[in-house]
């Protein structure tokens, strides 16, 4: 606390400040609130300490407070330009957190008035635009900070958001960001809604080589149903379609998912022998990678002959190994069972995986 002291000016006689305080996020939060409230008496409510304060109340989920401490600061008539905008982009903040987004609007539009444009006042007018479901003022805002993963994927959502989906505007997105794996997985989606697998499978050659291999997992989940996550996956593709995409997945460098895609698909139209090979290639790149193992274990089951109780207690671990989330985060580590774009967690882009170890369930 030292340095708080030093910083707010306090004497040594302050000795309520030391004590002890419980190691947790929500009591250290309290304990900077009373540090700060304690500064404004004795500072009478310097502008930076009644900004911090606020900041500390929207962390802590009490937006009423926070917005009516910003909205206080604005009645003083002795505050700078400077301070007046930063005010208003935290009042902003605070707005768009609480969901009133009309006011939220104001309150940027009066910080870019009084102080100009700058990147954390363009990227809190992104956020809102989406927030809003304005993906098309959305994707603009990013273009014009130079996120090209983002327009890209905010013009997806606003294809997507019409019936039927805007194939220009998903075009669109591709030239954006060549490398979108929203784009191709959306162009996939529409060519599988209308049957045409000659299509999906040469839009899914193409994606693989736009996205990468690290993406690649994306574009091929959806030839798989895994509508029961205790059962093993169904095809989606149909069996006449299914060698054409083993030629595609061959000609791209091998990966995880995408040998492991392709083995559940020979299991699924009951070519197990040749699932099985592709499986053990994907044990190849990686020893542990525990989709596969599943794969394996599950496709040799009929060959063992096991007593009742054992076949019973191995189909009910089976069952809760394959409901384990199959996907997670590369940044933060959060787990989830759909696939996502943006981790709500760390708001990382494009960083999901396919999980490859059965570790850590509980995150």
């Amino acid at each position: 606390m030292q340095w708080l002291k030093s910083l707010l000016g306090l004497r040594d006689d302050h000795t309520d400040l030391f004590l002890p305080v419980p190691p947790n996020p929500a009591q250290d939060a309290l304990a900077a609130i009373d540090d700060l409230s304690r500064a404004m008496k004795n500072h009478h409510g310097a502008v930076e300490t009644c900004s911090a304060l606020g900041n500390l109340y929207r962390m802590r989920g009490e937006l009423d407070r926070a917005i009516q401490m910003r909205s206080s600061l604005l009645a003083r008539p002795d505050l700078g330009r400077e301070d007046q905008a930063r005010i208003w982009f935290e009042l902003g903040r605070d707005y768009s957190r609480a969901g009133i987004l009309d006011r939220a609007h104001e309150a940027l539009r009066q910080c870019r008035e009084i102080g100009g444009d700058h990147p954390a006042l363009e990227l809190e007018l992104a956020l809102l635009h989406s927030k809003g479901g304005d993906f098309l003022a959305a994707s603009r805002q990013y273009r014009k900070m130079g996120h090209a993963p983002q327009a890209a994927h905010y013009l997806v959502r606003a294809a997507t958001s019409r019936e039927p989906a805007d194939p220009g505007l998903i075009a669109e997105a591709r030239d954006v960001y060549p490398a979108s794996p929203e784009a191709w997985l959306e162009g996939i989606m529409h060519r599988i809604r209308r049957d045409d697998w000659d299509e999906v499978i040469t839009h899914l050659d193409q994606g693989l080589g736009a996205v990468g291999p690290h993406l690649g997992f994306v574009l091929l989940d959806p030839l798989l149903d895994y509508e029961d996550p205790a059962e093993p996956a169904r095809a989606i593709l149909p069996a006449s379609s299914l060698d054409s995409l083993l030629a595609v997945i061959d000609r791209h460098p091998p990966e995880l998912s995408s040998l492991h895609s392709a083995g559940c698909l020979l299991r699924a139209h009951g070519r197990v022998e040749e699932a099985k090979t592709w499986q053990e290639k994907a044990l190849l790149l990686n020893p542990a990678f525990w989709p596969s193992r599943l794969e394996l274990l599950t496709m040799s089951l009929p060959e063992q002959r096991m007593t009742q109780v054992f076949t019973l207690q191995l189909d009910f671990l089976l069952r809760r190994a394959r409901e384990a989330k199959r996907f997670v985060c590369g940044r933060c580590g959060l787990k989830r069972g759909q696939i996502f774009f943006c981790c709500p967690k760390c708001m990382s882009w494009h960083s999901i995986t396919l999980r490859q170890l059965l570790s850590d369930e509980a995150s």
